[in-house]
């Protein structure tokens, strides 16, 4: 078997502390013979203490489990969504207040025409679809996509909302445990 990087460190390790010990254990034989017997047995204890420690982790290191993909073997796909940049017009407007102290929107002096892009959802199974502003967090499109790729809900507003109707318990197979509170 050969000595991992892991294992030659712990031997390493072990021997500083053995040799700390022993050098301690010869400054103070000369002060008392009681203490060297008493700083022995220390050093012992510690080096066996040591020695179960790192067999019991070893045990632990040890992979007890292994999955192997089968991707040839399908057994099912959920239902798609198509994603793809929408270009919205607009022109801009202005805000005019008027003789009778009310605002009014009104075409701008400018009269800039332009289009803004926004990341449109649909979903070709069903009529449902939406719209999310570039200016989205990629954290959370990150989550609404996996969220409804996972539940098969269409994507809606409020996001919190969405979030707390379209659970992964409504179809996840009971005999497999997840934690759903990702």
């Amino acid at each position: 078997m050969a000595i991992t990087p892991m294992v030659r460190q712990g031997i390493l390790n072990l021997s500083r502390i053995i040799n700390f010990w022993l050098n301690f254990v010869a400054l103070l034989a000369h002060f008392s013979h009681l203490t060297m017997k008493f700083l022995k047995l220390l050093s012992v204890l510690m080096v066996t203490v040591f020695m179960i420690t790192c067999s019991t982790t070893k045990k632990y290191m040890e992979p007890t489990r292994a999955r192997q993909l089968k991707p040839e073997e399908v057994r099912g796909y959920h239902n798609p969504i198509e994603m793809k940049i929408a270009w919205f017009p607009y022109e801009e407007l202005q805000l005019k207040k008027t003789k009778e102290n009310h605002w009014v929107m009104v075409d701008s002096d400018t009269g800039r025409v332009s289009a803004i892009p926004v990341i449109m959802i649909t979903y070709p199974t069903t009529n449902d679809s939406i719209w999310i502003d570039m200016n989205i967090k990629n954290e959370l499109l990150g989550k609404l996509l996996k969220h409804t790729l996972m539940t098969q809900e269409p994507i809606y507003e409020p996001y919190g909302d969405y979030f707390a109707n379209a659970k992964c318990s409504k179809c996840h197979p009971s005999n497999i445990k997840v934690n759903f509170d990702w």
